[in-house]
């Protein structure tokens, strides 16, 4: 499983993100990357943005797996509660990256 996370936005709007390979993790690891993104609910592309918000973190992820692909875009308010703590996860495993 892969899976690429880009946080950007904020008051600051610095941007930050993770590529990470579960065939690559430590195996503990990649059995908590596995499951958080089970238990997430992501199952279906889109961007998912609240009307009208300003100043919120944007959080970009991009799943892929045997099971497929999904991509989708949440702010801090439209993010899920079942997808937080992927979210956190990701956040923690998260570097500075340049703009394109």
């Amino acid at each position: 499983m892969r899976v690429k996370f880009v946080q950007s936005g904020g008051v600051v709007g610095a941007m930050r993100g993770c590529e990470l390979d579960s065939s690559s993790l430590p195996p503990e690891e990649a059995r908590e990357l596995e499951s958080l993104v089970r238990s997430s609910g992501l199952s279906a592309s889109g961007e998912f943005l609240t009307p009208a918000a300003r100043d919120l973190r944007l959080y970009e992820i991009h799943v892929e797996s045997g099971a497929g692909s999904v991509a989708v875009t949440f702010d801090d308010h439209s993010l899920p509660e079942r997808a937080r703590p992927l979210v956190s996860f990701l956040r923690r495993n998260a570097k500075p990256q340049g703009r394109e």
